[in-house]
């Protein structure tokens, strides 16, 4: 069972409907790591866990599982799916594609200001206490990364990338769970993110593309080694 959490104030917040506001908690907690892979849990405690109507985190989670992030079973729960290693990698080939162009266009694009954010992104990152929470980390990676795509100027291509995090984001926290040997090896990438943020700065689109690529295949090895316990069978 997920831990519990408060959601913001509920009501009609400033330009969001309740399901907008169920729809945004869900989402951050799946790509924060919050469930695992597999975890089931039913509606109705989800509602009572963000302290919304029942209906306005139903409907969050039908637009979840449209995007392929929850799935619902025949008791009236949901849970996070568990993918197959093949399928994992059909994800990282999707993000391989997508991703390593969205860093190639933002490389043209991106401006002072936005390069500025992304070093300050970096301290956030890899600065952090050790004992910080593992969702903590998550939203800083999160944050970081989705600062460089949003840079590319397409919105549509944002979105795609986000529905590939939210089918991806649970198996993150595995991550965290692993031994510190394996976590240490998985965490070892900030040379390649300092090198990454200097190939935006001087709008090095071909340097920029080759670390992304180096970055994502990085991280599907690690799961390949280390998250099958995570995977079906």
């Amino acid at each position: 069972m997920v831990d519990r959490w408060v959601a913001p104030k509920v009501g009609r917040v400033k330009g969001y409907t309740l399901r907008e506001l169920a729809y945004g908690e869900l989402r951050a907690a799946l790509l924060s790591g919050r469930f695992a892979p597999g975890e089931a849990i039913t509606v109705r405690e989800l509602a009572e866990m963000m302290q919304l109507g029942f209906m306005p985190v139903r409907e969050g989670v039908q637009q979840l599982a449209s995007q392929g992030a929850l799935e619902f079973l025949p008791n009236r729960s949901v849970r996070v799916p568990v993918y197959r290693l093949e399928e994992v990698r059909k994800i990282y080939e999707a993000r391989i594609l997508i991703e390593c162009y969205a860093v190639e266009q933002a490389a043209k694009h991106i401006t002072p200001e936005q390069v500025a954010a992304l070093n300050e992104g970096l301290q956030e990152m890899f600065t952090r206490a050790a004992d910080t929470e593992a969702r903590d980390k998550l939203k800083a990676n999160y944050d970081f990364h989705f600062q460089i795509y949003e840079a590319c100027g397409s919105s549509y291509i944002v979105e795609m990338i986000e529905r590939l995090w939210l089918r991806i984001g649970p198996l993150h926290i595995s991550v965290f769970n692993s031994a510190p040997a394996d976590r240490d090896d998985f965490l070892s990438v900030q040379p390649q993110h300092v090198e990454l943020v200097n190939a935006l700065r001087v709008h090095d689109a071909a340097h920029a593309k080759e670390i992304m690529l180096s970055l994502l295949e990085k991280s599907l090895a690690w799961y390949e080694r280390h998250a099958a316990d995570l995977l079906a069978a």
